[in-house]
């Protein structure tokens, strides 16, 4: 079964330009944001999206002395699926397959070799995602940063710093992370920021205390919106 869908996407996505050498003229609307019906906490966004993106990666825990996991951030390696869109069963498949590979793959291999993992699907890489400590001093917030990356490596505002507006439980329930919206708090690659599409990342509900911290494997889209930076 998942050999088969892996083919598909393979298939679908050959007809699709590489992102990063089509990025200047791909047209993101008819990538549309979709949101779970009847939910109220994530509003959607009319404009076009100026990215959107697949990241692959994990979710990092700490366990706290009540015996319960704590999120301490995520490290991912994104990837550019704007123009991907326009072939709609390998964009909507996309973080599946992924997620497929990445979870099969051995603990050996790490987030920043994700790129050689997922050659077969000839994705662009297009940067990292990874936690700061925030501007405030406490705590730690979430980076998209495409600084070191074409097409946009070298422009000092391809990166957004963002904070957490609202969250809701994953359609697909518990087994996955949950659907966010953030909003940039610094730089210029956007200035709405939604995740969406998860694919596993929660901790187990208990841990030992004095137990050591773990990363769980996840995937997910990321979409931007309101990039002030240009390909």
């Amino acid at each position: 079964m998942f050999s088969s869908l892996l083919a598909a996407f393979t298939l679908a996505a050959a007809a699709v330009a590489s992102p990063i050498e089509s990025r200047a003229s791909c047209d993101t609307a008819s990538a549309k944001l979709v949101l779970p019906a009847g939910q109220t906490a994530l509003t959607g966004q009319l404009n076009p999206a100026s990215f959107v993106l697949l990241g692959v990666g994990v979710q990092n825990y700490t366990c706290s002395s009540a015996g319960t996991y704590a999120s301490a951030g995520a490290v991912a390696e994104l990837f550019d699926i704007s123009c991907l869109s326009k072939t709609k069963p390998a964009f909507d498949s996309v973080q599946d397959i992924a997620y497929g590979l990445w979870k099969a793959a051995p603990a050996s291999l790490t987030t920043t070799r994700v790129s050689t993992l997922l050659s077969s699907m000839k994705l662009a890489t297009a940067g990292q995602h990874y936690f700061v400590t925030s501007p405030s001093g406490t705590g730690i917030s979430p980076v998209w940063d495409a600084r070191a990356t074409s097409p946009l490596k070298g422009n000092p505002d391809a990166f957004v710093l963002a904070a957490k507006v609202a969250n809701i439980v994953a359609p697909t329930g518990a087994k996955d992370i949950d659907w966010l919206q953030l909003k940039s708090v610094q730089g210029g690659l956007a200035t709405q920021i939604y995740r969406t599409d998860t694919r596993g990342g929660p901790a187990p509900a208990t841990c030992t205390p004095g137990s050591p911290p773990i990363s769980v494997k996840y995937t997910s889209k990321y979409w931007l919106f309101g990039s002030s930076v240009k390909v």
